[in-house]
């Protein structure tokens, strides 16, 4: 990736808030009360689709990966992940709203 500032590397544009969202995520399956808690389950998934793609150039998770971001990865896979914005602004938008159904700052 030709910029570093991606959540993937651990320094996204809010990656302190996305620290403290990683610590209400189980080890395993969905966040607790997924319908109250709708932008906190949106950001396990996210994280889920995000990691598939820079470790296994979605291999398991291509269709989940659309579903969230609402646009194709494989394309970024295929391209050797290649830095892509639209990508990191969306999961920004995740994080925010995620946040701020939790109330954390």
């Amino acid at each position: 990736m030709k910029n570093d500032k991606t959540y993937w590397n651990n320094k996204g544009k809010y990656q302190a808030l996305a620290n403290k969202l990683d610590k209400l995520i189980p080890s395993e399956g969905s966040v607790s009360n997924p319908t109250k808690n709708k932008a906190l389950e949106k950001y396990r998934r996210a994280c889920n689709a995000y990691y598939d793609l820079f470790n296994n150039g979605l291999c398991n998770r291509a269709t989940e990966f659309r579903k969230v971001f609402g646009f194709a990865g494989t394309g970024i896979a295929k391209q050797g992940f290649p830095y892509c914005q639209e990508l990191e602004d969306k999961m920004d938008e995740i994080i925010l709203s995620a946040t701020k159904e939790q109330g954390i700052e």
